[in-house]
């Protein structure tokens, strides 16, 4: 039959495939035996082109090109992939391969990866699909061993092409029309736009929020604290005057016990990982952005293939997996959980009833450890931390429920009721191993007790001693991108009709597990948003572009409902076709919008120097290479440079100089705290030069290219512009 081409996502994962597989034969971009080709991309080599790439008149932004609608959406080579698209390319449409095993990640990006791959190379031969949930030797083995056929995945590659479509219209429409409307360099896009509208709409409830006193009476007795209890249930009152009277009425008064009602609870424990839930819980624990627990979960997952799939909603387990247990086990058993795992083969103890779910898992489990044992010392700090909470997790629901028995007093004292309650441990349960997470301790409350000493029905206690407690109000907290990943997947705190509520809920909320993060990023780097902290603010721009956006953009139920057809369409029960035509009109009348919109939007970055070809004032903004002022007006297009990086060295510390200023006032600047004018630094680099021949230069810059890390000095990249001028 011929050869088999193996087509991964990463180079890693593919050297670890080739070395399951016994292929040894390493070439530039590939490994090659009798049987098999195993090559990789490096994530996306191909993607959809760029507005440019249907027309002259796109180059220049102007609001009469919109909207862009091309008929076809055309794939290009991303030009820094150019080099091993044409090594995977032209090893696909080698005579002796047969066929092609897709074997990027397994889900909807990764088959996005593979097809549009095959699809720019024009390559039509048999497709079967590699799925796998780890990166062990043993999974990847099996997942050979059984390759489904990819017409399986077909559906899946139509959900996650219509996503690319809908988010190529809708963004760069969008994104555009801002700018051009506006004269600023505004985006938007139908995921991120609903999630800065929820964390603006958070901030504008925190500065509206007007904070109330409120009252509260404690009485203490016997070692005792209990919290007074209206009639009506209410322990909080707005009025002092009441609980003085109280207070009046019960202080140094005898209290009679009425009622102890003791009742034996249980909890059951958490469920299992899907990522989102672990992204908050490291955030809420370490400190960890989504972004950074995601790239930890990634190498955890493919280098050292100690966990399941990181990219997963699922948060329950399959039947089939119950018989992998006992390796799994055995493999924590010489991770460090010997005691845990010990316990839980001496006893026979089976996992949690509630993680089985055959009906709630779709591509993937949740995540749990595979069978593969640490090497000791192999993990960072970091990538440790990670690896014990899902582990954690994992064992907790081995160990059963926790049970207690929750004790609920209540005194009379005068006529008054006051109540408290305490909880005594039965069986330890889960809460044996240290979890965090939603089933952490609660904010405190005044009527709870660790202890109650031993109570009689009808029993008095004397010297009871009443006080009175005051609080405020307190506002809403702002996000943590660990409350804000918990929005996203559960944002029906945010509209109030019960029918959105319920579309929401059904759709899993806003995004997916493998793009929020991504999605914080954006928001970051767009810099609509800031850290203050662990909170998440929005900045002047962000909250201006929520203000001018149309309002369909911002509504985290629209964008559920996008995530809900892509979701059918990957079930095949729904045509793709109908869901980019709808984006498509979706997106034109977006422009029409933003066209016909009165809002006005004033730059926050705006500088009190004016340009001196319109005499608007300018504005400084940010470049990869430095800052610079450009003119407010796009149409003026007046742009000078306030600091570059320059390619000259530091001679202290090696680092690249920023040339800051103008004219005859630039100077060289670094932030170990040298500095140097302009010109003189350029006369000693001079000097430099003429006391060095050619070859000694072309010597010396030799080997600083083969010590990058050292890192040339600014004299040797002076020597070698001026000997290029010289030649």
């Amino acid at each position: 039959m011929g050869k088999s081409l193996v087509l991964a996502e990463k180079p890693s994962v593919g050297r670890e495939l080739a070395r399951v597989l016994g292929v040894g034969g390493k070439h530039n971009g590939y490994f090659e035996n009798q049987k098999y080709i195993v090559t990789w991309a490096l994530g996306h080599l191909v993607t959809l082109a760029d507005p440019e790439h249907y027309g002259e008149e796109y180059k220049t932004w102007r609001m009469d090109t919109l909207p862009i609608l091309p008929k076809h959406m055309d794939l290009v080579v991303i030009p820094q992939s150019g080099k091993q698209f044409r090594t995977v390319s032209g090893l696909m449409k080698r005579a002796e391969v047969g066929e092609i095993i897709i074997a990027t990640d397994a889900g909807r990006e990764g088959e996005l990866v593979a097809r549009w791959i095959i699809e720019k190379a024009h390559v039509k031969k048999p497709m079967r699909r590699l799925w796998i949930s780890s990166q062990t030797d043993q999974a990847i083995r099996q997942g050979f061993a059984h390759l489904e056929p990819s017409a399986k995945y077909d559906n899946l590659y139509r959900s996650a092409q219509a996503r690319s479509e809908a988010d190529w219209v809708v963004g760069f429409n969008t994104t555009r029309a801002l700018t051009c409307r506006y004269n600023a360099q505004l985006s938007a896009g139908r995921v991120q736009t609903p999630t800065l509208a929820m964390i603006v709409q958070r901030e504008r409830a925190i500065r509206d929020f007007k904070s109330t006193p409120y009252y509260e009476v404690l009485a203490n007795v016997d070692g005792m604290r209990l919290l007074y209890q209206s009639k009506n249930k209410s322990t909080r009152f707005s009025d002092k005057s009441t609980c003085e009277r109280i207070v009046r009425a019960c202080n140094k008064q005898s209290a009679i016990v009425t009622s102890i009602d003791a009742q034996k609870k249980r909890t059951q424990p958490p469920a299992l990982y899907d990522l989102t839930t672990l992204q908050r819980d490291a955030n809420a624990r370490y400190g960890f952005s989504a972004k950074q627990t995601l790239s930890l979960m990634q190498r955890l997952y493919e280098e050292h293939k100690l966990l399941t799939y990181p990219r997963t909603d699922s948060r329950y387990l399959t039947k089939d997996i119950v018989a992998t247990f006992p390796e799994r086990l055995a493999a924590l058993t010489s991770n460090g959980y010997a005691d845990v795992t010990r316990q839980i083969r001496a006893e026979k103890r089976s996992i949690a009833p509630g993680c089985i779910n055959d009906a709630k898992v779709s591509d993937h489990h949740a995540i749990i450890p595979t069978e593969e044992r640490l090497s000791k010392h192999s993990l960072t700090s970091d990538e440790r931390r990670i690896y014990e909470l899902v582990v954690k997790r994992f064992l907790a629901n081995f160990l059963g429920p926790y049970e207690y028995e929750q004790t609920r007093v209540t005194l009379d004292v005068n006529g008054e009721h006051f109540t408290c309650h305490g909880n005594v441990t039965v069986e330890l349960g889960w809460k044996g191993i240290d979890l965090i997470g939603e089933e952490g301790e609660p904010e405190e409350d005044a009527s709870k007790n660790r202890s109650l000493p031993k109570l009689q029905q009808g029993q008095t206690l004397k010297g009871v001693s009443v006080s009175i407690r005051e609080g405020q109000t307190k506002p809403p907290a702002r996000f943590t991108e660990g409350t804000l990943l918990a929005a996203m997947e559960n944002p029906q705190a945010f509209v109030s009709d019960k029918h959105a509520q319920s579309v929401l809920h059904k759709a899993g909320g806003i995004g997916t597990p493998a793009t929020r993060a991504d999605i914080i990023e954006k928001l970051f780097k767009s810099f609509y948003i800031e850290k203050q902290g662990q909170s998440l603010v929005p900045t002047s721009k962000g909250i201006q572009l929520i203000d001018i956006v149309p309002d369909d953009l911002t509504s985290p139920l629209l964008t559920a409902e996008w995530e809900e057809r892509l979701e059918r369409i990957a079930r095949g029960q729904e045509k793709s076709a109908a869901f980019t035509s709808d984006m498509r009109t979706f997106a034109t009348e977006l422009v029409k919008a933003v066209k016909n919109s009165d809002k006005q939007y004033r730059h926050d970055n705006m500088t009190r120097t004016p340009c001196p070809n319109c005499g608007k004032f300018l504005l400084e903004v940010k470049t990869k290479k430095g800052k610079m002022l450009v003119c407010q007006d796009r149409e003026c297009g007046y742009r000078r440079n306030l600091e570059q990086t320059s390619n000259a060295r530091c001679p202290k510390c090696h680092k690249r100089l920023t040339v800051v200023g103008d004219g005859d006032k630039r100077i060289y600047t670094c932030s170990c705290g040298f500095r140097e004018k302009f010109d003189r630094f350029n006369q000693e680099l001079r000097k430099k030069r003429n006391t060095s021949s050619k070859r000694d230069v072309q010597n010396y810059m030799r080997k600083q290219k083969q010590q990058e890390s050292i890192g040339a000095n600014a004299f040797a990249d002076a020597w070698a512009k001026a000997l290029e001028k010289e030649e």
